[in-house]
């Protein structure tokens, strides 16, 4: 008779940043049996939205095993705390792309986008560190700004680095002048398994970057569906291959971090 114990208790971080900003977030384990470490994804969101857009995606994760550690970005939901006082992204005056990309880079100086690849490192560090967690499954999850800032994360976590997945990455001059060579670079230098899904008509290029990221890469794959959704927005549109992904990639018995398992390009 297997024994079961009560389903663990969700965690609640507070995690400061480099420059004193305190991240906070969400671990959420799943529910097996005694003695099970679970791999762990972190989730890092698009702008402006917060953890909670990861909702559905949780829900699939935690039903294959995986436990999630979803953050607020930044100066979204509930990483708005510094010594100095809040800290909080501006958003949208109004519902235009051109009010949307001034808020977008109000908020890149003002909160400090260019931090946000240190905070996905040190928010990852934190989750591996937690009880039951097995600190040699790690996957990266991020979409828009959270997706360039995964990728260029995911060289100094490559140790545990198992995965990484994408959903419409974009942005990635806010983080620095070189960021757009660095993904590329790591995506090169990297043998871990990475997907990076998108629609065609992605209003931020979501499309040419994945397709500039992975090119020659037998390791990255990408997934490029029909029509201009970003990011989030087209979890449905992917969900099976995203979900066969993690399956392959993240099962206990797997120890090669994609040696033998070289993903379909589409």
């Amino acid at each position: 008779m297997t024994s079961r114990y009560p389903a663990l208790a969700p965690l609640h971080p507070a995690i400061p940043a480099e420059d004193g900003l305190v991240l906070r977030g969400h671990l959420v384990y799943p529910h097996r049996k005694v003695g099970t470490r679970y791999p762990l994804a972190v989730l890092a969101h698009q702008y402006p939205a917060t953890r909670d857009s990861y909702a559905p995606l949780c829900a699939d994760l935690h039903a294959l095993g995986v436990a999630t550690l979803a953050f607020d970005l930044r100066g979204h939901g509930e990483s708005t705390w510094t010594p100095s006082g809040l800290r909080v992204a501006p958003t949208p005056a109004e519902p235009t792309m051109e009010a949307f990309g001034a808020a977008f880079m109000a908020s890149a100086s003002r909160v400090g986008f260019p931090h946000i690849a240190d905070d996905i490192v040190r928010v990852a560090s934190w989750g591996l560190a937690q009880n039951f967690i097995d600190s040699s499954r790690l996957m990266l999850v991020g979409s828009s700004v959270g997706g360039t800032g995964v990728l260029l994360a995911a060289a100094r976590l490559k140790a545990p680095l198992r995965a990484v997945v994408t959903f419409g990455a974009a942005g990635a001059p806010v983080h620095a002048a070189d960021a757009m060579e660095r993904i590329r670079a790591n995506c090169q230098a990297l043998s871990t398994p990475m997907l990076l899904t998108t629609s065609e008509e992605d209003p931020f290029g979501g499309a040419d970057l994945a397709r500039t990221w992975s090119k020659g890469l037998r390791h990255v794959e990408t997934r490029i569906v029909p029509g201009g959704d970003h990011a989030m927005a087209i979890y449905y549109a992917v969900r099976r291959e995203v979900l066969a992904f993690v399956t392959k990639t993240m099962a206990a018995s797997s120890r090669s971090r994609g040696a033998g398992s070289r993903p379909r390009r589409r």
